[in-house]
């Protein structure tokens, strides 16, 4: 894991690498693989080199999700990632190259690569601080990629059986109308409309609402 985490630093280090990975384009995993397209990236080089050994499923898959990420950042330049490192190093206390590599490990999804990629960049761009950032990477892990394609169904007052559950344990609802007869509603609160607009990138206006509204009756704060 050592020379991973080494490799994953030097990479992300690299505008070389980024370069490289840029011309190349989003190619297929047995290209990566076989090919030896991109074995001058350092990581995709180790990790071939560890999955050429163990034939590793988790291994290939992190392979193709590394990959993903540098892609999905390519528009990003040295000098931002560097600052966006030392400030994320900084809040976690610990090292940023290896706990983002955790949280790239930890997808259980390809396509949520892209989800991650887009709140670095928003973070880079200011749109996020990195508290919200850090918080955000815990949610995409918790939530199941088809839970989140449902997110903008709850602009508004809503409820579905199952995604409402999923959405609200992790933390991206708040419970916005009861309603003994028709049912509760849940609406996005602050961190979901965050990760619907800069993770999902939707461009959606949401009404956050900080009380709950009781059916048939006037409004009440909690």
């Amino acid at each position: 894991m050592e020379d991973i985490v080494k490799s994953f630093n030097v990479t992300y280090n690299s505008e070389d690498a980024y370069e490289m990975v840029a011309q190349i384009g989003d190619i297929a995993l047995d290209a990566i693989i076989d090919g030896g397209v991109l074995d001058g990236v350092p990581v995709l080089g180790t990790l071939k080199g560890i999955y050429k050994t163990t034939q590793n499923i988790q291994t290939r898959r992190l392979i193709k999700k590394v990959h993903k990420f540098i892609f999905a950042t390519k528009d990003t330049t040295l000098y931002e990632r560097m600052k966006f490192m030392a400030e994320y190093t900084e809040k976690n206390k610990e090292n940023g190259c290896e706990a983002l590599l955790a949280v790239i490990d930890k997808l259980d999804n390809i396509n949520k690569v892209d989800i991650l990629a887009n709140l670095m960049k928003a973070k880079i761009n200011d749109l996020i601080n990195i508290e919200y950032f850090i918080r955000l990477c815990v949610v995409i892990d918790r939530i199941p990629f088809s839970d989140l394609n449902e997110l903008s169904k709850y602009t508004k007052d809503y409820y579905e059986y199952g995604s409402t559950d999923v959405l609200l344990s992790a933390g991206v609802l708040s419970n916005t109308v009861i309603d003994a007869e028709d049912g509760n509603k849940y609406r996005l609160n602050m961190l979901g409309v965050l990760l619907l607009k800069h993770g999902m990138l939707q461009d959606v206006s949401v009404d956050i609402k900080n009380y709950t509204y009781l059916a048939d009756m006037e409004w009440k704060q909690f």
